[in-house]
């Protein structure tokens, strides 16, 4: 069998022709047309929260960052423990990240956060990441920053990264109204698909009103910029499709709440590798099916790939290397970050789409069953974490000043 990582959730040419064919007939393609508006507001109706469509999520993260106006140099507490796009954005907004280690669930450390913002008096933001989906813990998030917020007497913005969330939530309370912003990404990899596209949601007015303005170079009206900004519109095409796709969101995320259940039951009953669980209340996409390879036999993840690659299997370390061990980040690393470097160094991100079938996902378990046995694994299910040392010397590299950022 050939089973790719991701089949995206895509509507079929019918679904979307007649939408495709008015706005190519009346050549109102793109700036702010009436699919745009209309996906604004379907979309800020199912979150609860005003929301901008924008080119991307990694543009949503660095707008919803530069809204707050922030002074270059500020420093954001972030993880480690996330696509680099995240890290990025702090870059391209002026700040200095500072990265924290995750808990268990690969969420940002309550705790870690914590002791941060008692070493870093000065931060300035916050970014937690719902991970895979799954969202971070919230509400101890915000009452850590709250506090400390009242402790300096002085706001510090708090945003979630929330790329791969739309549609998970907390006890009933939907992703995308936490925080100051959150920044979703709807890229052909996500949930809720546009194909390319990003959605800034937020329960703030004037931080969407300065975020809409920011996506047309900061042009309030008649050429005349009120903020910095850059061309970060949607496009009318991907708007239809995220429009197709947001009606059926409800099908498709319990769709994949189904098949995923599914598919950690066979894994667990088959293999050693630790399925990522989710608590009650919560309200997971699975944006990416992750496992973890047991502690001892971290040595073995890379093997485990190229083995089920031969099998026509796709899979990722998702993800690996942490931010703080990649080349360009380096500098920005002022610790090691134990915990974090552990799981980067086990994780394996399996295939996994709303439409996988039965029998995908027993061919993937059965290889994977196969893998364990080839490598000796099975005898080894239980031990430490596994850490196995810095994947970069980030040592002797020299620490960034204001200007590097």
């Amino acid at each position: 069998m050939n089973i790719p990582l991701i089949r995206p959730d895509l509507p079929t040419l019918e679904d979307v022709r007649a939408p495709f064919e008015e706005i190519l007939a009346n050549g109102k393609i793109t700036n702010f047309g009436k699919y745009v508006k209309q996906f604004e507001s379907e979309t800020a109706a199912y979150l609860g929260g005003e929301t901008v469509a924008v080119s991307s999520g990694t543009v949503g993260l660095l707008f919803a960052l530069s809204s707050v106006g922030f002074a270059p140099g500020e420093k954001v507490i972030l993880p480690s423990f996330t696509f680099t796009a995240t890290a990025q954005a702090v870059l391209y907004a002026g700040g200095l990240p500072v990265f924290a280690e995750v808990g268990d669930d690969l969420t940002l450390s309550p705790q870690d956060l914590e002791h941060l913002l008692d070493q870093h008096p000065e931060t300035a933001a916050v970014i937690g990441v719902h991970m895979y989906g799954l969202p971070a813990r919230t509400a101890e998030i915000e009452g850590i920053v709250g506090a400390a917020s009242r402790n300096r007497r002085r706001p510090i913005s708090l945003f979630f990264d929330a790329a791969q969330a739309f549609g998970s939530s907390v006890d009933g309370r939907r992703v995308g109204t936490f925080g100051d912003a959150e920044v979703f990404s709807l890229s052909v990899s996500k949930v809720l698909v546009s194909v390319e596209g990003g959605l800034v949601s937020t329960r703030r007015p004037e931080l969407a009103e300065r975020i809409r303005l920011m996506r047309n170079y900061g042009i309030r009206a008649n050429y005349d910029a009120h903020y910095s900004g850059l061309n970060g519109k949607m496009s009318e095409f991907h708007a239809i499709i995220g429009l197709h796709n947001l009606r059926r969101l409800d099908h498709i995320l319990a769709t994949r709440q189904e098949r995923a259940h599914r598919y950690a039951h066979q894994i667990r009953r088959n293999t050693s590798l630790r399925v990522l669980v989710w608590p009650s209340g919560v309200v997971h996409t699975v944006k990416d099916f992750t496992v973890l390879v047991p502690g001892p036999n971290a040595d073995r993840r890379n093997e485990i790939i190229q083995f089920l690659a031969e099998r026509g299997i796709e899979s990722r370390a998702y993800f690996f290397p942490p931010v703080h061990e990649q080349k360009y980040f380096c500098k920005y690393a002022d610790r090691p970050l134990p915990k974090t470097e552990a799981f980067s160094r086990r994780v394996i991100t399996l295939p996994f789409y709303t439409s996988m079938s039965d029998q995908e996902m027993d061919y993937v378990v059965e290889q994977l069953s196969e893998a364990e046995r080839r490598f000796g694994m099975r005898i080894s299910a239980k031990g430490g974490a596994g850490h196995l040392g810095s994947v970069l010397n980030c040592g002797n590299q020299s620490k960034p000043g204001r200007d590097e950022a």
